[in-house]
């Protein structure tokens, strides 16, 4: 059987920055041409970024999208290209080959739905332009993807492209995922081998679906298939790469690495045929192919606890970098959730980019100061000390003449965090610094945070990690650090201690919440689950405690809708794929 040698260019792409695209998908061709490849394979969407959401509405995206793909047509000398895009009625300009039947591709899609619509396609580029366009054929339209908003699925026949007398059969991301579906009709129809565009977000537990959902795909159609993923943060979203082939048993021979941009050379044994539009190339291949790439890289899968932490520090970093953010503040308590959203800030743009402020109150212990300085100077961080003592005095003051009577209670308590939020506010209107939240996906879920007070940020970097696992990521971090030979960043009277938001004297989160040991698995079973309080009970659990938490998770909808945008790092976040309505009359007890 002939061997073809892919490229799987897992590229860090961003929304709407086509000039970086364009150069990306460009590098990732020139060291593949050193490589000897036959073909270079980019993830879905790489030219325009995923997901463009609304962009995909305007007229001059996708006016720039096709200027874009000319501008890939133009590169020379370097081995043809599947690309990831969207297409619509022309392809500004760039002459269109016919597909293997001698259809227009493009105009048969264009005749079958109008020309209104447009289809998130996979284009085949060679020395002839365009030669092949697969469109996507499933549509998700759960969780985070809204495909069904913007592209009309493909029609007419599937695609096949000829690389060195390989059939290769193009499919995008969900089309892989349904048994009986278009990978098997590709098989059906001639195809050897199958490669697959994707822009699959993380989420805890992804990769082993994946890889299992492959292996059955590949005995089922008896290929070979190469699936090549996005890597990068995009807003909530985080894409992990994690690029993969498997032989037509299913078996792993090669694998990207996680959370890093790689271009995964690899040599795949298929069948022979002569079937699909051929791509061709002029550039000078080396017939040795000699190469400084590693050919068939297996990287080693990482564990669970590591896969979530990278994808927090990928998420933060690109958020900050992609949205020109140079420097981050956040408000340092002492407690481990601002000691872990610190160590991931400066993991994530370096110690000289992120600074902390320790805002000691009244009733701010001596100990949560001294761990704040402790964990600044174990971080190699700037930390800057604002007791808000005279501020929360001259609020009290000045609410007494409207309340009749200083603050009490919740009242005061919010006040407090307040104060907080508005320095942080303050100082990052004044240098341009992002100022990061500390909150975590257990006080977000029960509404245990203050509107305005330390929910004000740009940005959430914990924000889908529950308490209980945020214990877990900071044993994990001091780990990695023991095993450097580095200092541990977080210290252990910070993991220890009781939980508590110190706004009154001696409190402790457990006062207001159950044990998060208690807390969290109901709150995932009910979030992220989507479990009924009634199935709950049914299930054994604590019907007092499991009405008490589904009532405080549906009440405090408002407030996180008004909560700074964070890292998707599980299968259902606050955000993009839980979407409740805020005014909502269905409780659980009332069933």
């Amino acid at each position: 059987m002939p061997v073809i040698r892919l490229a799987l260019a897992q590229m860090n792409a961003v929304v709407g920055g086509f000039s970086q695209n364009v150069e990306t998908v460009g590098r990732f061709r020139t060291q593949s041409a050193l490589a000897g490849v036959d073909l270079v394979v980019s993830p879905e969407l790489a030219l325009t970024g995923y997901p463009p959401e609304d962009l995909l509405l305007k007229e001059g995206f996708i006016e720039s999208t096709n200027v874009a793909l000319i501008e890939m047509a133009l590169l020379q000398n370097v081995p043809p290209v599947l690309i990831g895009t969207v297409v619509n009625e022309s392809f500004g300009g760039i002459e269109l080959a016919p597909s293997s039947d001698g259809r227009d591709v493009t105009r048969a899609l264009i005749d079958a739905v109008g020309p209104a619509h447009i289809a998130n396609a996979f284009v085949a580029l060679s020395d002839d332009g365009v030669v092949a366009t697969a469109t996507k054929r499933l549509l998700p339209n759960y969780d985070v993807f809204d495909e069904l908003r913007y592209f009309h699925a493909g029609v007419g026949p599937h695609t096949i492209v000829n690389v060195q007398g390989v059939a290769v059969g193009l499919l995008i991301c969900e089309d892989v995922w349904t048994s009986a579906g278009p990978a098997l009709e590709l098989a059906r129809q001639g195809a050897t081998l199958l490669v697959v565009a994707n822009a699959s977000p993380y989420a805890r537990g992804r990769r082993e679906e994946r890889e299992a959902m492959l292996r059955e795909r590949a005995l089922e159609t008896n290929c070979p298939i190469a699936y090549v993923n996005l890597v990068g943060g995009q807003d909530e979203l985080v894409f992990d790469g994690q690029s993969v082939v498997v032989n037509q048993f299913g078996d792993v021979i090669a694998r990207a690495s996680a959370f890093t941009e790689e271009l995964l050379v690899c040599d795949i044994e298929a069948r022979a045929s002569d079937i699909g539009a051929v791509l061709v190339s002029d550039y000078a291949r080396d017939e040795s192919r000699a190469t400084a790439i590693p050919i068939n890289h297996l990287a080693e899968p990482l564990s669970e606890v590591e896969e979530i932490y990278q994808a927090l520090v990928m998420g933060t970093r690109d958020y900050l970098r992609k949205n020109g953010f140079r420097t981050a503040i956040l408000g340092l308590s002492g407690g481990i959730d601002s000691s872990l959203v610190a160590t991931i800030a400066v993991d994530a743009v370096g110690a000289r980019a992120v600074r902390g402020f320790a805002m000691p109150s009244r009733y701010s212990s001596d100990h949560s100061l001294s761990d704040a300085l402790d964990l600044a100077r174990r971080l190699d961080i700037e930390i800057t000390t604002l007791g808000i003592e005279d501020a929360h005095q001259a609020f009290t003051t000045t609410l007494s003449a409207v309340l009749g009577g200083e603050p009490e209670g919740l009242t005061d308590e919010n006040l407090q965090s307040r104060i907080r939020g508005v320095l942080l506010m303050a100082v990052s209107n004044a240098t341009g610094a992002i100022v990061l939240t500390t909150g975590n996906k257990s006080e977000m879920a029960t509404g245990y945070s203050t509107l305005y007070g330390d929910s004000a940020g740009g940005f959430a970097v914990i924000k889908d990690v529950p308490k209980t696992l945020v214990y877990e990521l900071c044993r994990y971090r001091n780990e990695v650090a023991v095993r450097d030979g580095d200092p541990e960043p977080i210290p252990t009277t910070v993991l220890v201690k009781a939980p508590s938001a110190e706004l009154r004297p001696d409190q402790r989160d457990d006062q207001s919440l159950p044990p998060y040991e208690e807390l969290d698995p109901l709150l995932s079973l009910y979030v992220e689950g989507d479990a009924t309080a009634e199935e709950m009970i049914a299930n054994g659990h604590d019907p007092e405690l499991v009405l008490r938490i589904t009532r405080l998770v549906d009440m405090s909808e408002y407030k996180r809708r008004q909560m700074p945008p964070g890292v998707r790092i599980s299968k259902k976040a606050f955000g993009r794929d839980r979407r409740m309505p805020i005014t909502n009359a269905f409780r659980p007890e009332k069933m």
